[in-house]
């Protein structure tokens, strides 16, 4: 049984236009229950965490708790989108049958399409709300889905619109993470440093940017990477060496005591100069 969806008067509160039920009749609670169960299961161990679930369970009657209301509104979108298809057959002995009465004629294919897309899109719209709740929340800092979202530079989940895609983004989003991953790996080596990369991702999801003089400098940083990946993911890969030197240099030339990770990292080694001189004894020379 869900934790998050008690009963059916809380449920209707996210599910527009639905005819009350009448003595006899099954409760959309009861006919959903097992998605409701299965949705929140999903959004503990993608989102919430088992922390931020028992932390929610002692405030289930504060209406004005922002977390619990859109953790509610996620469930009851990702139930409705699996639970919509069924919602109006029925198993006879003879096979399944569509629900029709004289008042009421079922919903065309296509208006059941739609409906199936809007459920979608209000659960992705209500888990990007949702997931700059939990980053501010201190039982959800050492758990798994942070540790997921804080793997890459861009943890929010519009990701997916700066790159024009509008359509089923969390979806879209799950791509762009692991190839986010992939690109990140690269850079890490070859230019930026695993270590400054970690600071970066956890200042920007954790929102640690604070107040103190190197703070800029960081902020910059992450969006110059961040760029520079945007680039990479529009061009499937491709390096933008001269982009990616720009930021180097910034890093080098920062003042003492910032972007320590990076200039202690075996990857700022790679750009120091190493004052090679021409030796009259080999046979060419470097001009």
């Amino acid at each position: 049984m869900s934790q998050l969806i008690l009963d059916n008067n809380v449920l209707l509160q996210f599910v527009p236009n639905v005819l009350k039920s009448v003595q006899g009749e099954t409760l959309l609670f009861d006919k959903i229950a097992p998605h409701l169960e299965v949705a929140e299961a999903w959004l503990t161990t993608t989102f919430l965490s088992e922390a931020v679930l028992t932390e929610l369970l002692p405030v289930l009657d504060n209406a004005n708790n922002k977390l619990l209301h859109y953790a509610r509104m996620a469930v009851v979108a990702e139930a409705m989108l699996h639970a919509v298809p069924q919602l109006d057959l029925v198993l006879t002995p003879n096979g399944f049958g569509v629900v029709s009465n004289t008042n009421i004629a079922p919903a065309s294919k296509e208006r059941v399409e739609r409906l199936l897309l809007s459920l979608e899109k209000m659960r992705d719209d209500t888990l990007s709300i949702l997931l700059p709740l939990l980053a501010n929340t201190e039982a959800w800092a050492t758990s798994d889905p942070c540790q997921y979202f804080m793997q890459t530079l861009y943890p929010w989940l519009d990701l997916p619109r700066k790159l024009g895609s509008t359509d089923h983004s969390w979806q879209r989003y799950q791509e762009l993470h692991s190839k986010l991953i992939a690109i990140e790996e690269r850079l890490a080596h070859d230019f930026f440093s695993c270590e400054l990369l970690a600071t970066l991702r956890q200042a920007e999801l954790m929102g640690k940017w604070g107040e103190t003089p190197s703070a800029p400098h960081y902020k910059r940083a992450w969006r110059h990477i961040f760029a520079i990946e945007l680039y990479m993911l529009r061009e499937e890969g491709e390096v933008p060496v001269p982009s990616c030197i720009e930021v180097v240099n910034s890093l080098r030339n920062a003042p003492d005591g910032i972007f320590e990770e990076w200039k202690q990292s075996g990857t700022a080694a790679l750009f120091e100069n190493h004052g090679y001189k021409n030796d009259k004894r080999k046979g060419g020379y470097w001009f």
